[in-house]
């Protein structure tokens, strides 16, 4: 199954060389120019990694993903955005993000970093744990 990746940019160039070179890696990619329709589309679709720019009209990025974890969408951010000392970028952690790229950014770097936390997060989906038992969904046992 193909993992599907949603970028939020407002930037068109970006949003759109973001887009094709992703697609070409063989995701599935849904874009958003604002964070309007973003709950929509977490709600409505498998989004597998957001790829969340800072500067966005009307909101800040990192704000609206400290918003989306306190309500309860845990999908991996990378933040992809020109705010670049290191200040800000621990402040991009804080706030819920899960990785972090400045601009303007190697396209062969983002590649492997959404490629990397994708595989990361999908081994954690693999296994659930509840108090002392582990059900592991990819050979269906469970172990305490």
């Amino acid at each position: 199954m193909k993992s599907t990746i949603l970028i939020v940019e407002d930037s068109e160039d970006i949003l759109d060389l973001m887009e094709y070179t992703l697609s070409k890696e063989g995701y599935d990619v849904i874009t958003c120019v604002d964070t309007s329709n973003v709950v929509d589309m977490l709600d409505e679709e498998d989004i597998s990694l957001i790829l969340m720019d800072r500067n966005l009209p009307g909101t800040e990025g990192s704000l609206f993903v400290a918003k989306l974890r306190q309500d309860g969408y845990n999908q991996p951010v990378i933040y992809v955005s020109a705010k670049e000392s290191s200040d800000e970028i621990l402040e991009g952690f804080d706030r819920g993000g899960d990785d972090y790229i400045t601009k303007p950014f190697n396209l062969n770097e983002l590649k492997a970093r959404v490629k990397a936390l994708i595989k990361r997060s999908k081994k954690q989906e693999d296994v659930i744990k509840h108090r002392d038992i582990i059900y592991n969904t990819s050979n269906k046992s469970f172990f305490n």
